[in-house]
């Protein structure tokens, strides 16, 4: 139900800007017998142009039905409102002074010379106006009929007090639109002299000052040097590192204008003199007495030589926290970048270092659960950002069983984040912020450069995986330098990419259902709840997080697990061929580098006709891939999302090896093929010289072969003889096998020579047949093994 009373002081306004009520205008009286209220507007500060101050002057008081205003505020005309005031109206008399000291004046009366120049401004416009607020607030025994009535009495009053109409209207007006308050009668330029809290500087070329007596004689150029806020901190630096017990303030004048305000140094007599520059090009010794103390900072020169970037992350006051505003589970997300700071070794080979990766942690802001993550060998991309995000926001079952951990999902939380923190890295791109805030309706803050305690949930996140989990693993790198004498740690490196994972995985899940956070974490709704049941309150991230998803205090946006791939998961190119796809290496332009320890295949890619379409010069296609997991890739087109497998008998490397690793493997064979070539063309030639020795040993033999046959024609090439002649040799080989297998025989059973061919009667030799008697040796062995076989069968 709409609040419809009205009282004196309330202000209200109008809800249309440009309405019948105008403006802000303040309730100052309410008469409810005779349906009377009375109102004056109220000014907005403004500053006319070319003027110097704001104008508060405010219009004078007018009457209206206390019966209208309500049924405005019924009808949503007009509403009720707060008025902010400026900060000085607040200030104490004490903080007047201190903002504007007394002056002591003599011609100022005695009883006054203590006040501000501020305060007895005020006091004398609120002495023009104290008989008529006095006649206001009287009530016997005369009562004026309502306070539109002072406006009347303005006049005489003014003549009174010696002074125009307007400035009595001014103050009064003034005074009852603000609600009565008698800093309301400061002078308009009170708060607003010039820039407050900040020095004023020369402008236009123009030196501050008055003009010294170069200038009067008409020597422009001996102005004298126009400071700049560096000169004003170099003597402020100056006077801090100079100015010591023992010196004078010439001396170190001096010896802060030879350390700025120098050009190199000159011999004389036998000792080095700094050449300070011309007097008119340096501060004056008046402008370091001036400017020196001023330098409140006493860490001023300690700031300048530390470096802003390091002063911010160390001693720049910090107001506020990264989680002020979030009240839930699943609102903001912190995403960030980070060195493992741990050297690990190649898939393939153990003994091959590949340095250290980069990881990207998805944490929720308001609690610190880890929800996504990703490791890349190389420098991060939007890719791997995307990537992150999706884990965070998909279920980590496949995940925990792709790195073979019994770890129930549960305890590995899945949220899509309503806003994303992170800084000007991965996510700052065109395919970034298209993906996640066109594409998922999400947003993204960027945290400002430097201020990394913005983004303080993944910062201390960083800190302590390193110290409690990267930095206690061999070949690890301490997030330093070697030192001079230590040895390189990518010389220990030992883990692999998978087995890291694996033991980063199980440090996750400590970090989420075992590590105890201090109590004043715990939220105090769930320490009441927990109490009342009498339970024990288990002081982890999981379970709060479990209390929150019961108390509703979740806030993830429900998104389709398969729609997120289809936006997040990076894509590849492939090269569509008769076997299946072959992905192509990523980041490498124009150029066309097939992965070849990976192929996937589908019937699909059949059925949908791309493998056809190669031939007719569709050679590519694009597909999305986990780079992590070589098990499958997916491929969307207007029939869905369809999932490829890969086809290749290599189990270990599929379970354990991912895109990274069919790079690393392209880049040995790479190295191998340019190491190897001496030992790849040694070998070539060895081949070669053995067969055209060989070749040229046979040439001789036919060549004598041919000289023994004299005018006898060559045997025939003729396919009948090239028979028979194979049937001699295959008999020779056998005669050959039967002379190595009977122990008892050292001489070779020799078959009869077979018979010449016969002429058919048509030209055509006719092949000989063999004749074979009873006791020849191939017939024996033929038995022999017959028998055998027959002893070895086995009948059901």
């Amino acid at each position: 139900m709409i609040d419809i009373s009205i009282f004196a002081g309330d202000v209200l306004v109008g809800t249309e800007p440009d309405g019948p009520f105008g403006g802000l205008q303040r309730v100052v009286e309410v008469i409810p017998k005779l349906d009377r209220a009375v109102l004056i507007p109220i000014p907005v500060p403004k500053r006319p142009p070319h003027a110097k101050k704001v104008n508060y002057y405010a219009k004078g008081f007018h009457t209206t039905k206390l019966s209208q205003l309500r049924l405005m505020l019924e009808t949503k005309v007009i509403r009720k409102t707060t008025l902010p005031l400026p900060s000085h109206w607040y200030m104490s008399d004490d903080d007047l002074r201190k903002r504007s000291p007394p002056t002591g004046h003599p011609e100022i009366p005695a009883e006054d010379r203590h006040l501000s120049p501020l305060e007895r401004k005020r006091n004398f416009k609120f002495k023009l106006i104290a008989p008529l607020v006095e006649i206001a607030e009287k009530t016997v025994p005369t009562k004026l009929p309502d306070l539109s009535c002072l406006d009347a009495l303005v006049r005489d009053r003014a003549r009174e007090a010696g002074v125009s109409a307007g400035q009595v209207f001014d103050a009064l007006h003034r005074y009852y639109a603000f609600g009565c308050i008698r800093n309301a009668l400061l002078p308009n330029n009170t708060g607003r002299s010039g820039a407050p809290g900040k020095k004023r500087r020369a402008k236009n070329g123009v030196k501050l000052g008055r003009k010294n007596a170069a200038v009067k004689a008409g020597r422009t150029d001996q102005a004298g040097l126009i400071l700049t806020d560096q000169d004003v901190e170099n003597m402020q630096d100056g006077y801090g590192a100079f100015v010591r017990p023992g010196t004078t303030i010439r001396d170190a004048f001096l010896s802060m204008s030879a350390v700025y305000y120098s050009n190199g140094y000159t011999q004389k007599h036998g000792y080095w003199a700094v050449d300070l520059l011309p007097a008119n090009e340096r501060p004056t010794e008046s402008d370091f007495r001036y400017h020196g103390p001023a330098g409140k900072d006493q860490y001023a020169a300690a700031r300048r030589l530390m470096g802003e970037g390091q002063w911010a992350k160390n001693f720049r006051p910090l107001v506020g926290t990264a989680r002020d505003g979030i009240t839930m589970v699943g609102q903001v997300a912190s995403l960030d970048a980070s060195p493992i700071d741990v050297n690990q070794v190649a898939c393939g080979n153990p003994l091959q270092p590949i340095g250290v990766g980069r990881g990207l942690f998805v944490r929720d802001a308001w609690l610190g659960l880890y929800m996504g993550w990703h490791v890349a060998i190389n420098g991060l991309c939007t890719d791997d950002a995307k990537l992150a995000i999706l884990r965070a926001a998909t279920d980590k079952s496949t995940t925990l069983q792709h790195y073979g951990l019994d770890l129930p999902a549960d305890d590995f939380p899945s949220l899509f984040f309503s806003r994303y923190l992170c800084d000007n890295g991965e996510l700052r791109s065109q395919d970034g912020m298209s993906s996640i805030v066109d594409e998922l309706s999400s947003r993204i803050e960027f945290i400002t450069s430097g201020r990394a305690d913005r983004n303080s949930s993944s910062e201390s996140g960083h800190h302590s995986r390193h110290r409690r989990f990267d930095h206690k693993m061999t070949g690890t790198t301490k997030g330093r330098q070697a030192q001079r004498g230590e040895p390189l740690a990518i010389a220990s490196a030992l883990l692999t990419r998978y087995a890291y994972m694996r033991l980063l995985l199980l440090w996750i899940h400590w970090s989420n259902t075992q590590q105890e956070l201090p109590l004043h974490m715990i939220p105090t709704e769930m320490q009441r709840e927990f109490a009342a049941r009498g339970k024990t309150l288990n002081r982890t991230r999981i379970e709060i997080y479990r209390w929150a998803v019961a108390s509703g205090y979740v806030s993830g946006k429900p998104i389709n697990p398969d729609y997120l791939r289809a936006h997040l998961l990076p894509k590849f190119t492939a090269s569509v061929q008769r076997g299946g796809l072959i992905l192509h290496r990523p980041k490498t332009g124009k150029l066309v580098e097939l992965l070849h320890g990976a192929k996937f295949n589908h019937p699909y890619l059949a059925q949908a006709g791309i493998i056809q379409a190669a031939s007719r010069g569709e050679k590519y296609i694009e597909v999305s891939a986990d780079p992590d997991d070589l098990s499958q890739v997916f491929l969307a087109d207007q029939n869905g999302i369809h999932v490829i497998p890969n086809i290749r008998d290599d189990a270990l490397f599929i379970n354990e090896g991912g895109i990274a690793d069919l790079c690393a493997l392209n880049d040995a064979e790479k190295l191998d093929n340019v190491l190897g070539a001496s030992r790849r063309d040694q070998d070539d030639i060895d081949q070669q010289s053995f067969r055209q020795e060989d070749e040229a040993d046979a040439k001789q033999l036919q060549s004598a072969a041919r000289k023994a046959l004299g005018k006898q024609p060559p045997p025939s090439k003729k396919k009948a003889s090239v028979r028979a002649a194979q049937a001699n040799e295959r008999r020779e080989e056998m005669n050959n096998v039967i002379q190595r297998t009977r122990s008892n025989d050292p001489e070779p059973a020799v078959l009869p020579e077979m018979p010449a061919a016969a002429n058919d009667g048509t030209g055509t030799p006719k092949p000989p047949q063999p004749t074979l008697s009873s006791t020849s040796p191939l017939i024996e062995l033929r038995k022999a093994r017959l028998s055998r076989f027959n002893s070895e069968r086995k009948f059901s």
